[in-house]
């Protein structure tokens, strides 16, 4: 439950600038400030590339210099579904600083479609780089106003967020670790030996990539693919259920790698 306190900041505070990976100014174009019992929820939209990126932080007063990890929601879903939002405030209650975002489409943004990259996935490589970003703009900005670590910078990515989240990971640099779930080459990622895959560029990275047994999408020769294609640190987790069966399992094991590498 909500308290009474909710506060907007002043445009100044909210526009205050940070530094992008490239060395491009980033800033916040809303920040608006909440308390729920015990954390901190701020919910936040930052500019890139032409584009305003709706998105939601939570985070822990008192703690100092937290792990910030991104939680990236399915397709058709948003950042204030269970997948980003329940995860966030209870693994922010833990230690960590967690932000989702709307993804291309989906969510807050100003125009929502979110069956679009399905429907027409020459739509993807566009909106992919539109997420890269998105995502390292939301990290610096974060990092410029909020106690965070982006030392100890971590992603956890459901299905479309795996697919999104592996070029942004990749394109970033700065990221520790990351659980992919519910993803394997083909569909919108294309192939991950391809000359130019992102999958390359993913070296430095701890990465989990969490599977599902009977997943209607990614049979598991494809998750396999993409597993054996990972040039650093890796594990694969396999889970009983099919695609959509995004549940604590999921959820756990993908803290379980964050405790063990973040």
């Amino acid at each position: 439950m909500k308290s009474v306190k909710n506060r907007s900041l002043t445009d100044a505070a909210a526009q205050a600038p940070g530094r992008v990976a490239s060395g491009v100014m980033s800033r916040f174009t809303r920040l608006t400030d909440n308390e729920i019992v015990d954390i901190r929820e701020v919910r936040f939209a930052v500019e890139a590339a032409g584009e305003e990126a709706p998105g939601v932080l939570f985070y822990a007063e008192g703690e100092d210099a937290m792990p910030l990890v991104v939680i990236q929601h399915p397709a058709t879903s948003s950042k204030d579904d269970y997948f980003v939002r329940d995860v966030g405030m209870m693994w922010a209650r833990r230690g960590w600083a967690c932000m989702g975002l709307d993804a291309p489409y989906h969510g807050e943004r100003g125009v929502a479609d979110p069956m679009r990259l399905l429907r027409e996935r020459d739509h993807f490589p566009a909106a992919s780089a539109q997420f890269s970003a998105e995502l390292t703009a939301a990290v610096n900005a974060v990092a410029e106003k909020f106690p965070v670590d982006t030392a100890r910078l971590g992603y956890v990515g459901y299905s479309m967020g795996s697919m999104l989240g592996i070029p942004a990971v990749a394109a970033d640099g700065r990221y520790k670790t990351a659980a992919f779930c519910l993803v394997g080459e083909g569909g919108l990622l294309g192939s991950a030996t391809a000359e130019g895959s992102p999958v390359a560029g993913l070296g430095n990275v701890a990465v989990r990539i969490v599977g599902k047994l009977s997943d209607e999408f990614f049979p598991r020769e494809s998750t396999e693919a993409l597993y054996a294609a990972l040039p650093g640190e890796k594990d694969l987790a396999w889970l009983p259920g099919g695609h959509f069966e995004i549940g604590p399992d999921v959820i756990k094991s993908a803290e379980q790698w964050l405790k063990r590498t973040l």
